[in-house]
């Protein structure tokens, strides 16, 4: 008769090992939507405030900048350009931010990923 004394450890670490694997892949796929979701809002209400007639570039740079700060940190908010555009058909202010990868660990891949938000501008008949 065969005997699998000894196929449970076995089995356990290559299951564990798969287990293990899957869960830090959910959670490195998580931080990365969750650090897409919050430079997306930065961005938009940062083009949000330079929509406004009285406030100027600089001011919705910093604004979109200290969002991102006090949400996620410094390092993601290093490349904030404001720029206008009219693409969609009325003048727009555009944010574009760009900022790197969060990793979970050194398994994680790098790179960089940018995210852009409009808003109309405001204007004095």
């Amino acid at each position: 008769m065969f005997r699998e004394r000894g196929s449970a450890p076995a089995e356990f670490v290559l299951v564990g090992a798969l287990l293990v694997t899957m869960v830090l892949a959910l959670m490195q796929v998580t931080l990365l939507s969750h650090v897409r979701h919050t430079l997306t809002s930065a961005a938009a209400e940062g083009a949000r405030q330079a929509g406004l007639i009285d406030v100027t570039a600089a001011q919705a740079i910093a604004h979109t900048r200290g969002m991102i700060t006090v949400s996620l940190s410094e390092a993601y908010a290093q490349s904030i350009v404001l720029s206008r555009s009219g693409d969609l058909g009325v003048p727009t202010a555009l944010v574009t931010v760009t900022a790197p990868f969060p990793a979970l660990g050194l398994w994680s891949f790098g790179g960089i990923m940018t995210v852009s938000a409009h808003a109309p501008l405001e204007y004095v008949r």
